[in-house]
């Protein structure tokens, strides 16, 4: 679920209705929302913001829901200010383990040609890389510097 408001308190207080409302129509249809996969983010450019948690209600009573920091969602890290620098990190790093095993492909004696490492790397590394730029790319030094360094190797 997705609120925007001008105030916090008042995303929590309608996503517990939304969530009730929700929670309702599933039951209705023999089906149940599973609350410990639940999370919760609070996007926000503020500092230092008073970020409120959720109660849920639940067959066991009250289930709070603490926001977090981060959160992966469909393989994008998405983090309260919107950065990505999670995201990017993450990427760089899985491209950087995958472009290590080419090079070992590549340093064997009887190694790959040039052609087949090119179209190995953009298969294997560059896909990884691009996993869904159109959310995260926002063009920054920072994200491009990180997947510079893994591309420069």
């Amino acid at each position: 679920l997705y609120v925007s408001s001008p105030s916090l308190d008042t995303n929590v207080a309608i996503l517990r209705e939304e969530f009730i409302f929700v929670s309702n129509w599933l039951r209705e249809a023999g089906l149940m929302a599973e609350i410990d996969k639940s999370e919760l983010i609070h996007f926000t450019w503020r500092r230092a913001p008073d970020r409120p948690p959720i109660l849920l209600p639940s067959d066991e009573g009250q289930v709070t829901i603490n926001p977090r920091d981060c959160i992966k969602w469909l393989g994008i890290y998405f983090d309260s200010k919107l950065s990505f620098r999670r995201h990017v990190c993450e990427l760089a790093g899985r491209a950087e383990n995958i472009a290590q095993g080419i090079l070992m492909l590549a340093n064997t004696v009887r190694g790959l040609s040039q052609s087949l490492l090119r179209t190995v790397y953009s298969a294997c590394v560059r896909s990884v890389m691009t996993y869904a730029s159109p959310v995260w790319w926002t063009g920054t030094k920072t994200h491009a510097n990180m997947l510079t360094r893994v591309q420069n190797k």
